[in-house]
This record gives C-alpha cells, structure tokens and sequence, in this order.
C-alpha cells in the first residue's frame, strides 16, 4: 500500500474540520420515506417522493416518514424519526490531494484474479465536498481507471475510488442473458453465467467493501467510513459508479441491481451486438433519471450506444453538448452526444468539462 499526498495552500479560509454532509437532495427519487430537504446535519424529511441519503429516510422502498439514524426504518421499513446517520467529517487543516494505492490481495488473501493496484483519491483543497463516493469501471482488459476520470472527479470535491475488477473477457455474445449474467457476477461474485468465473473475494462490491474498511484505516482524515453501512458494505445511496466503455455497460447493469445515487456511463452503455441484452430493459433499481449516458457521434459504436439509451429509456431526446448554444442542462437530458467526438473523446472529462460536471450533479446544490 502506498500512500502520496500532495500539499498545497488552498486560496480560501480552512478551518481545521470541515464537515460536508451528503448534498440535499439525497437519494435517488423514489418510493422511499421523506424527502431529504433539510441540511446535512438536520435532513428533516418532507414529502414522500424521494428518500433521503443512506437509510436516512426510511431506507429503499420504505413507506414513508424520515428515517432514524443508521436506518431506523431500514429497507422495506415503516420508516422512523430522526436525522441524517451523520455528517461527512473531513480533515482539512493540511490541505493536500491524498493518492493511497493498493492491491486487492493486500486486504484479502482469497484474491486469486486481477489484483492490479487500486487507487484511492481524495483532495482536501477543495472549496466543498459532495458528500458522494465515485467508484470509476475502465474499459476491457485496462487496468483500475480510467485515472484521468478518477482525478476528475477528486478534483472537484467527490471521495473516488479505480477499482480492480474482471473485464478481460469477450463481452460480446449471441446470447441476450449473458451479458448482464457475465457483468452481474464481476460485481456480486456470484454463479450467473459459465462464460466467467468470478470468486466472491475478486468481485466489485467485496472489493469496494475492503477498501473502504482499509481506507478508513489508513486515511482517516478523509472519512472514508461514511460510505460504509454499519455492518460493513457499502452505503449505496451515496455511491456513484461511472465508467468507459466496457465499465460504461458495468456500471449501468450495476445501477439495474443497486440503489446508487447516480450512474455516468461515458461511451456507453452498450450491449446491443449482435443482440441487446435482457438486462437493458428491466426494471432499474436506479431510478434511470439517475442515469446518464455520453456517446460520439464518430464512434464505431454509437448506433448501440443509441440503441441501448432507448432500451433503458433514458430521458430526453439525444442532445449534442459541442455545438455553438449548447449549454448545462442541455434540455435535461440524459442521453448526450459529442457530435465530433469518437470512442475516446466521450471518456475524456478534461475535454468536455461542462457535460461531465452535470453528469455528475454538479454545481453541488
């Protein structure tokens, strides 16, 4: 494990804690319990249409009311009284961009496939924090990444994390079951398909799990544990998984099955050649006006690109983001284009500062 922090003096006034609670507007909308409408420290719950950050209010698909601290309601609950679980409390008196890397086997000796080092970013010298975990999926067979998202995003006040995970195989099949199957088993390392062989100790979700335990070790002046549930998995509802290509499609499939606060998928979501997959058009735990999707018009593959925004039924109509007059939020839309961008320009954050930030939920409200 390495760790390499990088001090800088940051041009506003620092106090010596900064406590950034999660944003206001909380979990994605929902028929969980009431609405996240206070601050982070209050969250006093409002209207039954969204539910609140975490377990916070009422947990997913909970009946309603806020909910206690660390989710008194919980999943499927009644839903309780009470706060937000707690603030995010983050060390700010040495502004610094912190970089921890580490290898899955060093957390977890039953590691047996792609232990390629991870990498942890957080940056202290920012004005204010998300509140938001991002977890970014690289492209086939490319190693934890991409990084160039990763800092993107760290630099601009997200916790972000390149996880090591299985993407070396051919996603491509003639079976409309498989692709999700195969992409469900990298992340739950669960039996779904025989086209891979995912142990639990080699799939995303323990993974993330670990090193959010080890960073809340090593790293504690950067909260790492606030996007842990009590009982050690990960907080969800405060989690956002974002990816290129390959980890595009991932990180959407991942949406289908857990309750993420958002899904950014940078050329892609794909998985329509030579058949569109199952998992496309089922039911989304994420609810898809959380989902985003970014594709270039000069990319070999953004005739499936378009395919799967349909299939998932994305919001809005396409909207090409480099074109004179195109401005945030182009329409509301989630289906986005870069009318002169090919299968790398749509990864390419630095490049297209304005898509990705409200890709990403930014301004922070």
């Amino acid at each position: 494990m390495r760790l390499t922090a990088w001090i800088g003096c940051a041009w506003w006034a620092l106090g010596c804690v900064a406590c950034g609670g999660s944003s206001s507007d909380g979990d994605p909308p929902g028929a969980g319990g009431g609405a996240a409408t206070g601050t982070a420290t209050t969250a006093t719950g409002g209207a039954a249409a969204t539910s609140g950050v975490g377990n916070s209010a009422g947990g997913a698909n909970g009946a309603g009311g806020a909910g206690g601290a660390n989710g008194a309601g919980g999943a499927n609950g009644a839903g309780g009284a009470g706060g937000a679980p707690r603030e995010l409390h983050v060390d700010t008196s040495s502004p610094e961009l912190s970089e921890i890397r580490f290898k899955p086997s060093e957390l977890d000796p039953e590691v047996s496939d792609r232990d390629l080092e991870q990498v942890a970013l957080l940056d202290t010298r920012v004005a204010r924090f998300a509140g938001k975990l991002v977890v970014t999926l690289s492209g086939s067979s490319q190693p934890p990444g991409p990084l160039d998202l990763t800092r993107f995003v760290a630099a601009r006040g997200f916790h972000a994390f390149a996880v090591a995970y299985k993407n070396d195989y051919n996603i491509v099949q003639n079976d409309p079951d498989t692709f999700g199957d195969a992409r469900l088993e990298a992340f739950d390392g669960q039996d779904h398909t025989a086209l891979i062989e995912v142990a639990r100790a080699d799939s995303i979700e323990a993974r993330l799990a670990r090193a959010l335990a080890h960073l809340k070790e090593v790293h504690p002046r950067g909260d790492w544990g606030y996007f842990l549930e009590d009982d050690g998995s990960p907080r969800w509802s405060v989690i956002i998984f974002s990816g290129h290509s390959h980890g595009a499609s991932s990180a959407a499939r991942i949406g289908k099955v857990v309750r993420l606060d958002r899904v950014v998928s940078l050329a892609g979501p794909r998985d329509t050649n030579p058949v569109s997959a199952i998992w496309l058009s089922e039911p989304s735990a994420t609810p898809v006006d959380r989902m985003f999707g970014l594709t270039g018009e000069r990319d070999e593959q953004h005739p499936d690109h378009l395919k799967a925004f349909d299939l998932i039924d994305l919001p809005g109509e396409l909207v090409e983001v480099d074109v004179p007059g195109a401005a945030p939020p182009y329409g509301g839309s989630h289906r986005l284009a870069l009318k002169d961008g090919d299968h790398g320009a749509a990864g390419n954050c630095a490049a297209h500062v304005a898509v990705c930030e409200t890709m990403f939920g930014l301004p922070l409200p």
